[in-house]
């Protein structure tokens, strides 16, 4: 599938030309212009051409990186990479840095290049390498520039041009050159608040389509902020049709243009019979009263049974395997994952199934507005119970239940292939925050001044999720680990004393664990009286935005609600003395609800707290703050007990 890591890798690559000038006069006007800095790009510059080659459509891609480095820290910018693949082929790539020689610069070449396979983390194979190499003579006004040039051998996989980068930047600058039988589309995106000059030309039997920008910040960094292209300025540009062979051709020019790559891609499967595939399924159906049934059969079948490894090389990033290969060997991709299960839905006689197409929460675009493969990165299967209802079905993620689409899809879309030639886009929803949370239900007795507790603690939807994975193969030593980290609440002197473990495997139930702990030195005893803080963990609590610095959205995984009932047992020779009153804040994206009340010998908190976004937006956190504010002196109240007279 598209690769996230080509898409991003520009950021650090792309570049410019400097203007003559002294270098110290030029350093000493940029740190005032750019205080705090450490370096900036002077030019970042690509410069693309469009070609008809046979029966191909490629672009030849040359780029152009000048950064000036600022102070001494600068140096954490001399390593660098450029990418490339079966769809990207690198030509040529030179480096230099340009170092400070009294009021001119003396040229040191990079002569050594380390090139090897980008491997990432669960992908057996990647054709995508990386050409490495430091710029020499880093220091203060030094300028290290970098000119590489890159052959798109199918246009319809051109990496978007992004306008900003991670340090500042003078000048940015993209131009595309193209026949003029080529028909050139382009996208905008978070270039709202900057000046984008867009300029349209005819030099003889091309066009020449230019777009600059100038003196443009460094983008805000936040650790939980979203994926770049959520907010950096940048263009997107495709080829809609070009004349090849004397026909026009319509490469990108809409959804039905993207959809018919895709088909194209899945024809070219290499489908071979296989009596294993169809006996398992036989298998699997055999007793399965409903429909639905049989496809919850199978898709937990491929769950459980089937590992994600990735394998990329060239088509194969866009080709699955054929659905018996993948079944014998019980590993593949997310395509070949997708493949099997929607193959094994139609061996069961489900004819409602469709491969989909999918782009995950690390791309932003809708497919109205970009429908190229840059808008997608992921594929599952969906199933169509009723007309217009879908069940997302994505078994790379090993345990999200049925029904619910795997957290990183929430709120996309998803393009299902309805047959050779037609496609649907559908939305992907996003769950509510009452599918996610935990359930913790407890009884607490006093010991001196140790809270005994007992309990048990059922996890649903992604919460579960999320701690299956972290539950998944852990040994004697590490459970047990997990399990404190898991439960830890009050102070650093909390011990669990027993636990068990049900329903781990289980996705259509709550994951259940039950627990005794001690929780030492907790309770506060002032002559005679007691006082217990029943809000043993405190999530949110300090959790306030500094909206005065911070730019960038928050980003969250899953929306969920967690309840908390805890019941203490009043010791026997006490009375209740002060019992803290009802505390409620309803938020958009933040909520809670704190409740105490007499039953009988016991006091019981009844806590809610739901976190109910995906995105929180700036517009958002004073809201967000006024709410943790209410939740941090709900936090603070405490229960009084205080000895009976006799």
């Amino acid at each position: 599938m598209y690769s996230p890591k080509l898409f991003f890798s520009l950021l650090l690559l792309i570049g410019w030309s400097a203007r003559a000038q002294a270098p110290s006069q030029q350093v000493a006007e940029l740190k005032k212009q750019y205080p705090g800095e450490k370096a900036v790009y002077l030019e970042m510059r690509q410069d693309l051409t469009v070609e008809i080659r046979n029966d191909s459509v490629q672009v030849l891609a040359r780029h152009h990186a000048d950064m000036l480095h600022l102070d001494e820290q600068s140096g954490m910018y001399a390593d660098d990479r450029v990418f490339s693949s079966h769809f990207n082929r690198l030509q040529k790539l030179e480096a230099r840095t340009m170092v400070p020689n009294g009021e001119k610069f003396k040229t040191v070449k990079v002569t050594e290049f380390k090139d090897k396979f980008e491997i990432q983390s669960g992908v057996f194979f990647d054709d995508t390498r990386s050409t490495s190499f430091s710029f020499p003579n880093v220091t203060p006004g030094a300028r290290t520039i970098t000119d590489y040039t890159v052959r798109h051998v199918d246009a319809r996989f051109v990496m978007p041009f992004f306008v900003g980068s991670y340090v500042p930047v003078k000048h940015a600058e993209l131009t595309i050159t193209a026949p003029k039988g080529v028909v050139i589309g382009y996208k905008t995106f978070h270039a709202e608040n900057t000046p984008i000059k867009y300029t349209k030309e005819e030099k003889g039997n091309n066009v020449v389509y230019r777009w600059t920008a100038d003196n443009l910040p460094s983008p805000p960094r936040e650790e939980d902020g979203p994926e770049a292209s959520y907010y950096l300025p940048h263009l997107v540009f495709f080829v809609q049709e070009a004349n090849v062979n004397g026909q026009t051709r319509k490469l990108l020019a809409g959804v039905p243009e993207l959809y018919t790559m895709y088909a194209d891609f899945v024809r070219r499967i290499d489908r071979q019979p296989s009596p294993g595939l169809q006996h398992r399924v036989d298998s699997l159906v055999a007793g399965a009263k409903t429909e639905e049934e049989k496809v919850r059969r199978i898709y937990y079948w491929v769950q459980d049974n089937v590992k994600y490894i990735a394998f990329e090389q060239g088509l194969r990033g866009f080709i699955p395997h054929d659905a018996g290969l993948v079944y014998a060997r019980r590993y593949g991709d997310c395509k070949d994952m997708a493949n099997l299960t929607n193959d094994m839905l139609h061996l069961a006689g489900v004819k409602n199934a469709y491969l989909t197409w999918v782009g995950t929460r690390d791309l932003p675009y809708k497919y109205a507005e970009l429908a190229t493969p840059g808008v997608d990165n992921h594929m599952i299967a969906t199933y169509e119970p009723k007309p217009g209802q879908y069940v997302f079905l994505d078994a790379t993620s090993k345990h999200t239940p049925y029904g619910m689409p795997s957290a990183m899809i929430q709120g996309k879309e998803g393009l299902l292939g309805i047959d050779p030639k037609n496609s649907l886009v559908v939305p992907i929803p996003t769950m509510d925050k009452a599918r996610s949370g935990f359930d913790d239900a407890s009884v607490l007795t006093l010991d001196g001044t140790t809270l005994r507790g007992t309990g048990k603690l059922s996890l649903a939807g992604y919460t579960k999720v999320n701690h299956s994975y972290g539950l998944d193969g852990l040994d004697r030593t590490a459970e047990p680990k997990y399990i404190k980290a898991l439960l830890e609440r009050g102070n650093n002197k909390f011990f669990v004393d027993k636990y068990s473990i049900a329903n781990l495997d289980a996705r259509d139930q709550p994951l259940s664990i039950s627990y005794d702990y001690r929780l030492q030195d907790y309770v506060q005893k002032v002559d005679d009286e007691v006082y217990v803080n029943l809000s043993l963990e405190r999530p949110y609590a300090t959790d306030r935005i500094d909206s005065t610095t911070r730019k960038l959205p928050r980003y969250n995984e899953f929306a969920h609600t967690d309840h908390t009932r805890t019941e203490l047992v009043v010791p026997a020779g006490y009375e209740v003395s002060y019992l803290p009153p009802t505390v409620q804040a309803q938020g958009d994206a933040l909520g809670f609800k704190v409740s105490y009340e007499r039953q009988g010998d016991k006091i019981i908190q009844d806590r809610e707290v739901y976190v109910n976004y995906l995105l929180l937006q700036p517009r958002q956190f004073g809201n967000w703050n006024a709410v943790v504010g209410k939740l941090g002196n709900a936090y603070r109240e405490v229960v009084i007990l205080k000895k009976k007279k006799t």
